[in-house]
């Protein structure tokens, strides 16, 4: 894994040569192991003929009819003509000429098309506030990957190989005295079954909507049959010939969980067999491309940065997103998201989703100076999205991660994984947690228990939005539209609905009245991503007994996708959220309340 000596090292090589706010999806496990994708929309009329002033309200079929997410947008490309409301189709005839409303799904971006003829009528349009549009996307945005990689929150890594039998993962000079070879790992290697289904089942089940495999560690051992290595499960000196990789993309697909894969640049075989840094990377994309293409879609891959060797990145890079553009690519320095900067699975308290990557020179293999310090912050305005990804094990050795399966390693406890999902998802981020299959193929049943109460803890802290039913205002909202761009658009429960100011309007003042007298100690906000990360600091009041009191420990930073910000429990009936400075004006889509009892932080 990524330590500090990955960086002397470098050094040393050089001179030789991120539900729980109304926003989300509730986080209680699903029960429909089937998702049924939507493939194909018509609109319901082939044409549409108005008059000014005049409205009709548009349909939809969804192909299938049992499609999982029917969810439509609607737009015009000319609003200026007739202008159609976004979520329910409805058109209205503004000015004399032609128009095209289109209609997209959310799920799989499929279209169709209506053109409007718009005539002169009697009545004239009734006036309505001028609309500014949508605001301007701000700086560097998320691709669709980046967006759904970062929606999904909690990810499990399987760290498993033929370190968990030996207990030596290529990090040490030998292993237990003995020289690195094919035949020692061949040997080293001996499950006596591999219940994939139970892992990925474990990961589902507790909300974790991606895994990701360590097809190949330092150690240079493979658990697919690897066409540019012979040190793998097909090898005939192998006790167990189970491609792993393909038993976990079947029980991926069977329960609806995204698959990743950690293929290690360092390799202790490739060491051995002294080949050359040009020659390794020839094979190093040649197996980057086998797994890209036989365990589709692969939506992220984790590049680790210890002893990453010098091979070209941005040609490494391609050979994945030319496969697939959407798949997100982990490294030091991305593209796709970065390294938190420690393995501690902690998150900074500001925390931008861009980084500096080009100016700082980051790659698997070139991380200078204080990286803790900017990875876990990132670069505020810089020119890449690249978010943070904050991994850890739920084992331990001593004060250091536990990759491996051991079973006397000490256990994280589900206090202390809670206290790390507000210190990462909390903070922007994603979680990352490493649960290693045992030697015996599955979970081991103390991790099960452990993951299980931490479940339980987030669904009871997360259980109960405090904030619903509550009325909002804004000292200022875009276009004075408060029915599109009002505050309330932060309750609605849909992640592409938000509130916003005018465009020269960057500090402002949100007010939620509660429907009633509510305790809590945890307040949850959320930035519209899609346009860009935008705000700098803002503060929170409570009004208790009519009069409003800072809550929080005074003023915050960054919001980004989520923010969790946890205070002392207090009664009030009303919130005020203060931006009080943004790179552009504001955009959030999320804002809840809530009350945690039972973690007892």
């Amino acid at each position: 894994m990524i330590k500090l000596r990955q960086f002397l090292w470098a050094a040393i090589t050089l001179t030789t040569a991120c539900t729980c706010t109304s926003k989300q999806t509730p986080e209680t496990p699903g029960t429909d192991d089937k998702t049924i994708a939507v493939t194909g929309v018509t609109v319901t009329r082939e044409s549409l003929e108005l008059k000014v002033g005049d409205g009709f309200r548009l349909g939809a079929r969804i192909t299938p009819k049992n499609a999982t997410n029917p969810r439509v947008t609607w737009s015009s490309d000319n609003e200026g003509v007739a202008i159609v409301g976004k979520e329910d189709g409805q058109v209205k005839a503004v000015a004399e000429g032609k128009a095209v409303i289109t209609v997209t799904t959310v799920d799989g971006g499929f279209t169709d098309t209506c053109p409007v003829t718009v005539t002169g009528g009697n009545t004239p349009p009734e006036p309505t506030p001028s609309d500014p549009g949508t605001p301007a996307a701000y700086g560097a945005v998320p691709t669709a990957g980046q967006l759904a990689w970062q929606r999904q929150e909690l990810l499990m890594f399987y760290h498993y190989g033929q370190a968990t039998f030996s207990g030596w993962d290529g990090e040490n000079a030998n292993c237990n005295g003995k020289a690195w070879s094919e035949d020692l790992l061949l040997q080293n290697y001996k499950p006596a079954t591999i219940d994939a289904d139970q892992w990925v089942k474990t990961a589902r089940d507790n909300g974790f909507g991606e895994i990701i495999i360590t097809a190949k560690h330092h150690d240079g051992f493979c658990l697919w049959d690897n066409p540019e290595s012979t040190t793998d499960v097909a090898n005939p000196g192998c006790s167990n010939h189970t491609d792993v990789l393909q038993a976990l993309r079947e029980a991926c697909t069977k329960y609806g969980v995204n698959m990743g894969i950690y293929l290690s640049p360092w390799d202790r075989m490739i060491e051995v067999s002294g080949k050359s840094t040009a020659e390794y990377e020839t094979m190093y994309k040649n197996a980057l491309k086998d797994l890209m293409t036989r365990y589709a879609p692969v939506v992220e891959m984790w590049f680790d940065g210890n002893h990453a060797g010098h091979f070209n990145w941005e040609a490494v890079n391609r050979t994945v997103l030319d496969i697939n553009p959407e798949c997100v690519i982990f490294s030091n320095g991305g593209p796709g998201c970065r390294w938190v900067g420690n393995e501690a699975g902690v998150a900074g308290e500001t925390d931008w989703a861009t980084l500096d990557i080009a100016g700082r020179r980051l790659s698997p293999s070139n991380l200078p100076g204080n990286y803790e310090s900017y990875l876990g912050s990132g670069d505020q305005g810089a020119a890449s999205w690249c978010p943070a990804e904050s991994d850890f094990s739920i084992q331990q050795i001593g004060d250091h991660n536990g990759w491996f399966y051991g079973a006397n390693d000490s256990r994280k406890s589900a206090k202390e994984l809670m206290d790390l999902y507000y210190k990462s998802v909390g903070r922007n981020s994603v979680f990352l947690m490493n649960v290693p299959p045992s030697d015996r193929g599955v979970i081991d049943a103390k991790e099960v228990k452990i993951i299980e109460e931490f479940t339980k803890m987030r669904q009871a802290v997360f259980a109960v939005n405090l904030a619903d039913g509550a009325t909002a205002t804004a000292t200022s909202v875009r276009g004075n539209l408060p029915e599109k761009y009002g505050p309330e658009k932060m309750l609605d429960g849909h992640y592409d609905t938000y509130f916003a100011t005018d465009d020269n309007v960057k500090t402002v003042d949100i007010e939620f009245s509660l429907s009633g007298s509510k305790t809590f100690n945890r307040v949850v906000l959320q930035e519209y991503i899609p346009l860009g990360q935008r705000v700098e600091s803002f503060d929170i009041q409570v009004r208790v007994n009519g009069a409003w009191k800072s809550w929080g420990n005074g003023t915050k930073s960054t919001i980004g996708h989520k923010r969790i910000i946890l205070g002392s429990t207090v009664t009030g009936d009303a919130v005020r959220i203060s931006i009080r400075s943004s790179l552009a004006c504001p955009v959030l889509n999320g804002f809840g309340l809530f009350n945690d009892t039972v973690s007892g932080l």
